[in-house]
């Protein structure tokens, strides 16, 4: 299954959990991260390991995310681990949001108007279609694999014929 992480907010669960929703909808497996504790595993360990597993990452860069320091210093780090494991960062920007610097040089971006229903429904349409065609091509690699170990299955299988 293709996992999303989905770098936010805590204060924007209004929004997000409406994201996670609609990519289970399709078979998208959303990643939030919250930080609970107590934790067995860091913080760092726990996030490092999700963004690893994860396909891409979407980051749903608002007002609140921004206006806490903690917040917008998680953010530009899971960014920068994703960036640093290869993974595509999708950045899902609210109007007049102020953008840190290495987050503005990603260049997949979509703006959107929080008071605007339109706005919002566009941005989730975009997020559900991004998220579709991340699963497509996931499962085309999985099924090309899948090809070449059953024709490399059967050539080992004839070969094992052929000696007897």
């Amino acid at each position: 299954m293709v996992q999303i992480f989905i770098a936010h907010g805590s204060q924007d669960a209004w929004l997000v959990n409406p994201i996670a929703q609609n990519l289970k909808s399709i078979n998208v497996d959303p990643y939030l991260a919250e930080l609970d504790a107590p934790n067995p595993v860091s913080l760092y360990d726990k996030l490092t390991r999700a963004i690893r597993s994860s396909t891409a990452m979407f980051l749903i860069l608002t007002h609140t995310v921004m206006k806490s320091p903690e917040t917008r210093d998680v953010i530009n780090w899971e960014v920068a681990t994703a960036k640093a494991y290869s993974k595509p960062v999708y950045v899902f920007r609210e109007r007049d949001v102020e953008v840190p610097i290495l987050i503005s040089q990603i260049l997949v971006y979509f703006t959107f108007d929080p008071f605007s229903k339109r706005s919002l429904k566009k941005a989730m349409n975009r997020i559900v279609d991004v998220a579709s065609k991340l699963k497509e091509s996931e499962d085309l690699v999985l099924a090309a694999a899948l090809i070449v170990l059953a024709f490399l299955g059967g050539v080992i299988l004839a070969a094992m014929l052929a000696r007897k």
